[in-house]
Order: structure tokens, then C-alpha cells, then sequence
């Protein structure tokens, strides 16, 4: 019995080591990207690059954060790009019609809305499941860019004719940090706050980690679903916005380009959790090694063929380590990812 107790105990010693080196895996491997690129490509490490690197990652991190709120409550949003892209479409097609900022903007991010409305009612009025929800939206806001745009025409805005205020919020500095990156850490406390210190977040997390438990203690789990896929469809939109004010236009189906980059740093991020709980911080973290490793690719010249082969290799070592450490085999990983994302 002794013996048998000694042997648990140093078992539960040494998954507690490799759960702490899990938590250490997305750190070092910011570290090591930067030591790489830095011997690679002279001027990586320049304070103009470094702040490059977070104005080109301040969108990502806006949608990054929205797929934050949704997966921290049991879903996944495939349609957070279209929030994107229908918020830009709208604040540019304003804009172009000769509209003034603030009303672009409220223009922008009501558009955008629409798709948090439609992914509320699908998967808590309807009760389907998250992952086919979201993914019929998909289909549904790209088709409607099309309708509107005949075919997907772009929209270009020009530079002399675009109100100063809109122009701003992609374009300008303050202290020589840009407004879209100031916003992305805006939204990024706002979010952590909301999640991590309020009563709201508490029952959003519960509800997406217990979600019969939760509903047994009663709790209203709807509630909090529901204004989960509001609230990250607002972060979207804004991020639609801010994408046509730095753009100066509307580009078809930009914002389906951070969909996947957002989904995974969201789950980088997750392993900085013991439990695998996203987190803001865990998020920022995961769009820190894209947003390094993509500058550190066009610096070096590398091939745009071999950089997404390279993006895919370093979230998949990522990951396969991570579910090592912990003992884990990686099929019940995504099973369990899976089945939180097709959850309703």
C-alpha cells in the first residue's frame, strides 16, 4: 500500500512538472523564432520592425480575441471573417458615398452585427450545434458580399477624399505606436476583464467547461452564449473597419485570411493553461509567434509557397509537444477540440 501510495504520488509530481513545461512551450517558442531570425536576417530586431510586426498583428489580435470569447464558451466561430469583411464593406461603401466617419463606423459595426445575431439565434434559438451554425453563416455572408459588390468587385477609397477621422483609425500614431495596435490592446484588457474578472465571464466559462453542471446551478447559460457571439462579432467588425481605413477600401474576402491564423492562436494559447482554458493573454501569445514568424519569412526571402508549409509545422510541433508532455495522445486532443467546436 505504501509503496503503491509513494508510486502516485510521484506520478501526480511529475505530471505537475510536465504541465508546467507546457505552459513554458508558447514562451520559448516566441524565444526561439526571435533568436532564429534575428542570426538570419539583420534588422529583425530593429525597434521600426518590432513595431511593424504589431501593427501588421493588430487585426489578427482583434479576431483572435472575438474567437477567444466564443471558444472560452464551448464554440468556435467560423464567421468571424465575414463579420470582417461585412463591416468593411459597409464602412467603405459609406465612406464612398460621401458619409462622414462616425457614421461609417456605426455603419460598419452594425453590419457586422448581423452575423453575431444570426450566430446567436441559430445556435441558442435553434440549438444547432456551433460549428455547422457558424459555417452556414459562412456560406450565407460570403454570398451576400458577392450580391452586393457585383461579383466581388473591391472598393477603392481615395486618399484625398477620405475623411481625416476615418483615415485615423487605420493609419494614424500616437507616441509612434499606430491607433489599430493602441485598439487591439484596448480590446484585449476589455476582453480579459470581461472574461477573467466579472461575474458574466465566470458563467461563460463555466457554461463552456460544465455546461449541464452550469445549467443545474441555475445558471443562464443562453444568456451568456448568446452575448458571447454578439460581443465577438462587435470585436470583428471593428476590426472590419479599422482593415478599411488601413486599406483604404474593400477588398473581398480579406477577412477570411485571419480566420484560420485566429483559430490557431487561440489554441496555442490554450496551452499555457493547465486545463487548456483560453485565455487573452494565451492569445496574444499565439498571434505574437504568427506575426514574428511571418516577418521573419519575408526578411529572410522565403518562398511564399514554403511559408505557409513553415506555419503549419510550427503550430503542429507545437501542439504534438504539448500533448506529449501531458501524456496525452493527440486523437483525444482534437477529438475534445472537435467536440467543443460542433457543441451548441
Amino acid at each position: 500500500m505504501t509503496q503503491a501510495v509513494q508510486t502516485a504520488r510521484a506520478t501526480v509530481r511529475l505530471a505537475g512538472a510536465d504541465g508546467t513545461v507546457v505552459r513554458f512551450l508558447a514562451p520559448a517558442t516566441v524565444v526561439l523564432i526571435v533568436i532564429v531570425f534575428a542570426t538570419l536576417a539583420p534588422g529583425y530586431l530593429a525597434p521600426g520592425n518590432l513595431l511593424s510586426v504589431a501593427s501588421a498583428s493588430a487585426i489578427l489580435f482583434m479576431a483572435a480575441t472575438a474567437m477567444t470569447i466564443v471558444v472560452r464558451a464551448g464554440g468556435i466561430d467560423l464567421s468571424v471573417g465575414v463579420a470582417i469583411d461585412l463591416a468593411a464593406l459597409a464602412s467603405a461603401s459609406l465612406i464612398s458615398q460621401g458619409y462622414v466617419a462616425w457614421f461609417a463606423l456605426l455603419g460598419g459595426l452594425a453590419f457586422g452585427l448581423l452575423v453575431g445575431v444570426a450566430n446567436a439565434f441559430l445556435i441558442v434559438a435553434l440549438r444547432i450545434r456551433a460549428f455547422l451554425a457558424t459555417l452556414s453563416v459562412w456560406f450565407i455572408g460570403t454570398s451576400v458580399q458577392q450580391l452586393l459588390t457585383d461579383g466581388g468587385a473591391p472598393i477603392a477609397l481615395l486618399r484625398q477624399r477620405t475623411p481625416d477621422a476615418f483615415a485615423a483609425l487605420g493609419n494614424a500614431s500616437v507616441a509612434g505606436i499606430t491607433v489599430p495596435v493602441l485598439a487591439a490592446v484596448l480590446i484585449g484588457v476589455g476582453a480579459w476583464l470581461l472574461l477573467d474578472r466579472t461575474r458574466w465571464g465566470r458563467v461563460l466559462t463555466a457554461g463552456g467547461e460544465q455546461p449541464t453542471a452550469t445549467r443545474i446551478a441555475g445558471r443562464r447559460t443562453s444568456a451568456s452564449l448568446a452575448s458571447a457571439y454578439l460581443l465577438a462579432a462587435l470585436i470583428a467588425a471593428f476590426a472590419g473597419v479599422v482593415l478599411a481605413s488601413r486599406s483604404y477600401g474593400y477588398s473581398p474576402a480579406g477577412g477570411q485570411l485571419y480566420v484560420l491564423d485566429a483559430i490557431g492562436a487561440v489554441f496555442i494559447g490554450a496551452t499555457l493553461s493547465r486545463t487548456g482554458r483560453p485565455t487573452v493573454l494565451g492569445t496574444a501569445i499565439g498571434v505574437l509567434i504568427f506575426g514574428l514568424l511571418n516577418n521573419g519569412m519575408v526578411l529572410v526571402g522565403l518562398s511564399f509557397y514554403w511559408q505557409g508549409l513553415l506555419r503549419g509545422a510550427v503550430l503542429l510541433l507545437l501542439l504534438l509537444a504539448a500533448a506529449t508532455l501531458r501524456r496525452e495522445s493527440l486523437v483525444p486532443s482534437l477529438r475534445f477540440a472537435l467536440r467543443r467546436g460542433v457543441r451548441a
